[in-house]
């Protein structure tokens, strides 16, 4: 059986509602399934709540690899262009990142969600790291910024336009914080000769 529509379809509910307000009943009913036939093949709330966390992690993941494994594309375009599409998400929903709304909420109480949001936070730091890494070695980034430390910057900025997502700000504020960052890690020469970024769709 192909689990991945009903995780798809709870991933959107605990996105929406939160982990704690999203009941399971609210799950069974996005879903499709009956109780029994949820219950029966992830075990619990928390088990499909974790799945969903999963398959949201993963489609992240294969997102930036798949904009940054472009060579002609500059690494911290690319950060910027999955960080728009990411945005546009979380605008769309009225929501923050489903990530950054479980550290909020829930990350401090429970270990096991503690753990995965940990671990994804980290792999998506150590991501960035990289990309900063050969936009240093091509002569994009800004000499006095760190691949460690500009990494750093834009995982806590993520976390900062998912707050501001959850409390109303438009696509264009939360664009306007993350740009802003954008420009204070591409090299100065970059940013007074006005480079074009060129995107692609990412739906």
């Amino acid at each position: 059986m192909d689990l991945s529509p009903a995780i798809s379809a709870a991933k959107e509910v605990f996105w929406r509602l939160g982990y704690e307000d999203a009941s399971i009943e609210e799950v069974v009913q996005a879903t499709g399934l009956n109780r029994y036939a949820l219950y029966n093949a992830f075990g619990g709330k928390l088990e499909i709540f974790l799945a969903a966390l999963e398959a949201y992690q993963k489609e992240r993941k294969d997102l930036f690899l798949r904009v940054l494994s472009d060579p002609e594309r500059s690494p911290i375009d690319a950060i910027q262009e999955v960080s728009d599409f990411c945005i546009g998400q979380m605008a769309d929903r009225n929501a923050g990142c489903l990530i950054c709304n479980i550290a909020l909420e829930v990350g401090h109480q429970n270990k096991i969600i503690a753990y995965r949001v940990n671990a994804y936070l980290e792999e998506i730091r150590g991501a960035e790291e990289i990309a900063l890494t050969q936009a240093a070695e091509r002569g994009e980034l800004n000499p006095a910024i760190t691949p460690k430390d500009g990494a750093a910057l834009l995982v806590a900025n993520m976390l900062g336009v998912g707050a501001l997502a959850r409390n109303g700000a438009s696509r264009a504020e939360m664009l306007n914080v993350f740009n802003t960052v954008i420009a204070a890690l591409k090299h100065p020469d970059a940013n007074r000769q006005g480079k074009v970024i060129r995107r692609t769709s990412l739906n």
